[in-house]
């Protein structure tokens, strides 16, 4: 909640600085920076989108059969999430936090004390695009080995060179963490929604650039 409300007086005040209504054009949608922003469920707007529960298991496999996403071998959550990708993230035009993702795609993050399915987590969306990403650390570091396990249990050689068992990270929090609240905000994107610029690239400092033609000696 605390980083939710960093999160959208940090856009508010820098829109005004650009506009004093705090409304921006970008693209073909005009974005109002206005307070407060719209907070709503990963859940409720799965269900917005696509007319069902997602826990519904049912019901999902069937949805990725129509979508042509292949299901076979993959959490329920995993699909869950190629779905809302495809069908949410598009529609949230106007500036929106999505709270409550399934804990099982949070391994870092806090479970809801209300309910442990559920990370304290949110995401912010702006024009289809995620600008900040932020949750509770979790500190329990018995919760952490679990979910770290749970995480890497099955993978490949390869797979496993990206994701372990980070013993270091573990004994950090056996020492002990105090409760903390994290968050990034992705400032390539939100230069890009303050200038109304398309391409990423026009607002990166160092663009990937393609290599230099020299021409041939005769």
């Amino acid at each position: 909640d605390t980083m939710m409300t960093l999160a959208e007086e940090l856009l508010h005040r820098l829109a005004l600085t650009i506009d004093a209504g705090g409304v921006l054009p970008f693209a073909d949608h005009a974005i109002d920076y206005g307070l407060p922003f719209e907070r709503a469920t990963y859940h409720e707007l799965f269900a917005r989108c696509n007319g069902f529960d997602g826990r519904d298991a049912v019901k999902l496999a069937e949805h990725a059969e129509k979508l042509q996403i292949d299901a076979a071998g993959k959490d329920h959550d995993v699909v869950l999430d190629e779905i809302w990708q495809r069908s949410v993230e598009p529609k949230l035009v106007q500036p929106t936090f999505v709270t409550d993702y399934p804990a099982r795609l949070c391994p870092l993050t806090r479970p809801k004390r209300s309910d442990p399915t559920l990370a304290e987590r949110f995401e912010l969306f702006i024009a289809g695009m995620e600008v900040a990403n932020a949750y509770t650390e979790l500190n329990d570091p018995d919760v952490q080995e679990a979910n770290f396990r749970r995480q890497i249990d099955g993978l490949d050689e390869e797979e496993t060179t990206f994701r372990n068992l980070d013993e270091d990270f573990l004994e950090a929090l056996r020492v002990g963490m105090p409760p903390a609240g994290g968050m990034g905000i992705g400032i390539d994107r939100l230069v890009m929604l303050l200038t109304n610029s398309r391409s990423i690239r026009d607002v990166i400092l160092f663009p990937l650039l393609r290599p230099q033609q020299v021409a041939p000696k005769h």
